[in-house]
């Protein structure tokens, strides 16, 4: 773990795609320090950004506003965020804060929402 309880996170570039590479406890201030050092890199448009969470183990529910703030904020901008590696405990904590499932596009460890979408469509008699 990061100091003072921070994440530890690694910023790989490869072409026009960004990996961010999550490890230990993101907390509110882990995600603001992310932010501030992803942003120099996003200066040009139409990059793809993917969350790696494979290492992370805990997510405060607090920074998934933060985290569809960012995503609408890159989106703006013509960037593309995705999550990779996230286990279902995390992804579990997405759902519950997420509730349109915009963090969960493009990310495959989340199969309970789309039994949950199916589910709306159901007329009870």
């Amino acid at each position: 773990m990061g100091t003072r309880g921070w994440p530890e996170f690694r910023i790989t570039v490869q072409g026009r795609t960004v990996r961010i590479h999550l490890a230990g406890i993101l907390d509110r201030a882990g995600v603001q320090r992310l932010i501030r050092a992803a942003t120099p890199i996003l200066g040009e448009r139409d990059f793809s950004v993917t969350l790696d969470g494979s290492r992370l183990r805990h997510l405060d529910y607090r920074c998934v506003a933060m985290l569809l703030r960012w995503r609408r904020s890159l989106r703006s901008y013509g960037h593309r965020l995705h999550l990779a590696g996230w286990n279902g405990y995390l992804t579990a904590i997405l759902a519950m804060e997420d509730w349109d499932g915009e963090l969960e596009e493009g990310c495959r460890t989340m199969p309970q929402r789309l039994v949950r979408q199916s589910l709306r469509h159901i007329q009870v008699p």
